[in-house]
């Protein structure tokens, strides 16, 4: 049972206010930066934002609320009343195995709270067994386009990582990301995919529907379900691959630029980040040498269970 099929009246205040829900673009939902200042002042209030389904936005309390967060209230009274909207979509969802997590559920990655604070998604959007997402693993990133040499390499660490009960968190893209979930999946491990669009067309593919229903596999997504692909949906969800995951290996990344290079550089300027490890054989790319350089450590056995101590 999805938990949005009986979600609390905070999780429904925060899928209004931030969801997606059909075709009606009226008002914007909440970015997360509008989100959180909306959080704040609902704190300083000592309000929950289940207080906005008894509350009117456009009134008093309601007022005030808005104009501290610096949010048209207006809007807000548009985003709250989607009750039916957002009624017919959970159910749609729900038909199609997706479950919907806000930061008001219990079941939420408990790793997105601390390692992201603030940063962590208002609200997330999944197929397959929530507790993968618990269950740390290494992070396998890298560029869309490799080589032959690149991809042996990947597929050599992710079918290790199954062997050794580790499980692979990757972003789902083409290139170095798909090729560590295959490997790790074929070899018998777990994955945790982690999606910049569409999660419903992904989630319906033969082999991820397979591997969803034998509980190797769960995809998760901070953007809704039949979003299409931007750079900064891409760039956003970097971030929640390294918190899912206990370490990181960057096979390859181009030097200041990409989406490879956006996660690897944000999480080692972090104050405490997760491990960075880099491939490091020679000729070593720019990109992965530029990492080096900025903290990341290089990979020289390809046996994480050796390796990541």
């Amino acid at each position: 049972m999805s938990p949005t099929s009986a979600h609390s009246d905070d999780a429904s205040a925060i899928l209004l206010l931030c969801g997606v829900f059909g075709t009606d673009r009226t008002a914007k939902p909440l970015s997360l930066s509008e989100y959180n200042a909306l959080a704040r002042a609902l704190v300083a209030a000592g309000r929950r934002p289940a207080d906005w389904l008894a509350l009117d936005p456009g009134e008093g309390e309601g007022v005030a609320l808005a104009q501290a967060a610096g949010i048209e209230h207006q809007r807000l009274v548009h985003l709250l009343g989607r009750g039916v909207q957002m009624g017919f979509a959970l159910e749609e969802w729900e038909r199609s195995g997706i479950w919907v997590l806000t930061r008001a559920d219990s079941a939420y990655p408990k790793r997105f709270r601390a390692h992201l604070k603030d940063q962590a998604p208002a609200v997330i959007y999944g197929v397959g067994d929530r507790a993968l997402l618990e269950q740390g693993g290494l992070a396998i990133v890298g560029s869309r386009s490799v080589g032959p040499a690149e991809s042996a390499f990947t597929a050599q660490v992710a079918g290790r990582c199954a062997k050794d009960g580790i499980q692979v968190v990757s972003g789902g893209a083409r290139g170095v990301d798909t090729a560590a979930m295959e490997a790790c999946l074929q070899a018998g491990g777990k994955v945790v995919g982690v999606l910049a669009e569409n999660l419903l067309r992904k989630s319906v593919q033969a082999g991820m529907r397979q591997a969803i229903a034998a509980g190797t596999l769960v995809l998760i997504s901070a953007v809704h379900p039949k979003a299409r692909f931007t750079a900064w949906n891409a760039m956003g969800r970097n971030k929640f691959i390294y918190a899912l995951a206990d370490h990181a290996l960057v096979v390859q990344s181009d030097k200041g630029k990409g989406g490879t290079w956006g996660g690897a550089t944000e999480e080692l300027k972090r104050a405490a980040p997760r491990p960075v490890f880099v491939r490091a054989e020679e000729p070593v790319p720019a990109g992965n040498q530029a990492l080096l350089e900025m903290g990341a450590r290089p990979w020289v056995d390809p046996s994480p269970s050796q390796r990541m101590q």
